[in-house]
């Protein structure tokens, strides 16, 4: 290496200041800020960094002190815990052999290994010894010597640093805000991929822009500024699943999503161990988790994963010393992409979708538009054209507009009471015009995650990160929830109402069908009744409502609280041992038909 240090042979051990160039970048952030108005702070006596690397003062021939480099340039820039005050190590900045500089944690407990093993981290990163003798053990010297005041809290996760949310971590080291924080677990890929390119300005135009007049797409990336929402509002995480055949236009609706934090390369693969899933959520806490090809998870267990991403926590596992070590959690919003649903996929190998999948993985239609997954191709010749145009511009300009969102919100979080208030008056508009049932649990938690976006969405707009017309996000969500209601068929009070009044009309029209339980009043032609139900036999059931499918009706009934179900969710239930055989019967609330009135001549 050519020495560019400022010292001469004849410095004497106690100066180990060097200056160092103007520029920008010529350390890593953490190494900079090591640096004060006088030197390396901290740096033992006995050593001097210097352009090209580390110096040790070794006794010369006539025992003048003289500098003997021993490794590349190489900074410790602090020590680090966890938040529970584990974890103890030294926050290490080092240059490679191409200039640039990186940041790691070396373990407290790496420092009492032989230097092969210690500084295996450094080597694999590109740090150099210099022909020196014994130049690993100076290294190790200097860094067991090298004690700072300065304390990084040592995170497993990116995002927000606390529940302050003053401090926001980023997955390539850079936090936004004012707080001392170092995470060690983000894959290198995924590392590589959080980064900026292009413009802030260029993305709008050519990517952003794009997105109006496309409600499926604007839905996703409002949905990708949504992470760093959910923690101050308190909402878990979850998200949507575009399923649509091949070529169709979904990869690109999540690169582009992905071009809010970074390169296309955020964008993983389904095809993973549960632990490699929960590691690579981590590291997209409160930032987005994008996955693709849903068909290449395990089908058996992709429900558990689905789970398990939404809740945000995964399994604990033991140490080595058979004590728990803590299980990664994370709050992430969930784009995913496939030729099947979920639904679909789990029933390859016989495994059945519940409510809580179908809500953290909401399913939408992505090839069912004017042009595949799109509507407006803004001038392009085809939906090639037009997703070719994306798909670069997506490579081009990446990662400003998710970092600058997050300086937002940090800025105005003392709004979030009316962020609240901007979520519940869109659910409330949408359950009204959509005419949603009030007992439809399941649709109104799935409303609330379009609601979350929307929000997100006018927010960034607000902010300058999109150049989308107001209200653009809004209706998007809004239209986006409306596709989904009709294509899950979702409850709504007029069908619930229509089913429940032809019940209450057959009953007061042929109250002497039913037989008082305890008494012979009347034959048990169509069942019987108490004060609180009317139980209605399976085959008077289907006739009251023929042609309609019964068990459709009966959970009709059961939305709107008039049905008794089983604990297991069945719809019917069996009579008491008063009655001979015990039949199966459907029982209505007689109390709730009381109070729907008159019934209709």
């Amino acid at each position: 290496m050519t020495n560019h240090s400022t010292f001469s042979p004849h410095d004497s051990a106690r100066e180990n200041i060097v200056t160092f160039p103007h520029t920008g970048d010529a350390l890593g952030h953490g190494a900079s800020a090591a640096i004060d108005g006088h030197g390396l702070a901290g740096i033992p006596e006995g050593f001097t960094l210097c352009y090209d690397g580390i110096y040790e003062f070794r006794p010369g021939d006539d025992d003048d002190l003289v500098p003997v480099q021993i490794c590349s340039p190489v900074v410790v820039i602090g020590r680090c815990r966890t938040a529970t005050g584990h974890g103890w190590g030294r926050v290490v900045s080092m240059q490679d052999p191409e200039g640039n500089w990186h940041e790691l944690v070396l373990e407290g407990r790496q420092l009492s290994q032989s230097p092969n093993v210690a500084l295996a981290p450094l080597f694999d990163l590109g740090l150099e010894l210099a022909p020196a003798r014994k130049a690993a053990e100076s290294v190790m010297l200097l860094l067991r010597s090298w004690q700072l005041e300065a304390v990084y809290l040592r995170c497993n996760r990116v995002g927000w640093t606390s529940d302050a949310h003053d401090a926001f971590v980023l997955g390539n080291g850079r936090v936004i805000g004012h707080a001392l924080v170092m995470t060690d677990s983000v894959p290198d890929d995924m590392k590589a991929a959080i980064n900026t390119q292009g413009t802030l300005d260029a993305w709008k135009n050519e990517v952003a822009a794009r997105c109006v007049g496309n409600p499926l797409m604007m839905l996703a990336v409002s949905h990708a500024f949504s992470g760093p929402l959910l923690s101050i509002l308190g909402q878990t995480g979850g998200g949507f699943h575009l399923r649509g055949k091949s070529s169709r236009g979904k990869s690109t609706i999540q690169y582009v999503a992905s071009s809010v934090w970074g390169a296309p390369g955020l964008l993983q693969s389904w095809n993973g161990t549960l632990s490699g899933l929960e590691g690579v959520a981590a590291a997209c806490n409160d930032t987005l988790l994008n996955l693709e090809e849903l068909h290449n998870a395990d089908p058996r267990t992709v429900g558990e994963t689905v789970y398990m991403l939404g809740n945000g926590k995964g399994r604990s596992r033991a140490k080595a010393n058979g004590k728990l070590q803590s299980a990664q959690q994370w709050r992430v919003p969930i784009l995913s992409s496939g030729e099947v649903t979920l639904e679909e996929h789990m029933k390859t190998a016989g495994r059945k979708m519940f409510a809580g999948q179908a809500v953290r993985l909401i399913n939408l239609e992505a090839d069912c538009r004017v042009h595949g997954a799109f509507d407006d191709l803004h001038g392009a010749d085809g939906g090639s054209a037009f997703v070719k145009r994306l798909d670069q511009a997506s490579l081009e300009n990446y990662g400003h507009a998710g970092p600058l969102f997050v300086e937002r919100v940090m800025g105005t979080r003392e709004k979030k009471k009316n962020w609240q208030t901007f979520i519940d008056k869109f659910c409330r508009d949408m359950a009204k015009r959509e005419d949603l049932s009030p007992s439809d649990g399941q649709a109104r938690r799935v409303l609330k995650r379009f609601a979350i976006a929307a929000l997100a969405g006018e927010l960034a707009t607000k902010a300058g990160l999109t150049g989308w017309p107001a209200g653009a996000a809004r209706a998007a969500a809004g239209k986006m929830f409306r596709d989904w209601f009709k294509a899950e068929e979702g409850v709504t009070n007029a069908e619930i109402d229509t089913s429940v009044q032809r019940t209450r009309d057959y009953i007061a029209k042929h109250h002497d069908r039913f037989q008082m339980i305890g008494t012979e009043d009347n034959p048990p032609v169509d069942g019987w009744r108490d004060e609180p139900w009317v139980y209605i036999r399976t085959e008077c059931w289907q006739k009251i409502h023929a042609p309609n499918n019964p068990g459709e009706v009966a959970r009709l009934h059961a939305d709107g609280g008039f049905l008794k179900t089983q604990k297991s969710g069945g719809f019917q239930v069996r009579m008491g041992r008063q009655i001979e055989g015990r039949p199966w019967t459907y029982a209505v609330n007689a109390a709730k038909l009381r109070e729907m009135g008159e019934p209709e001549e």
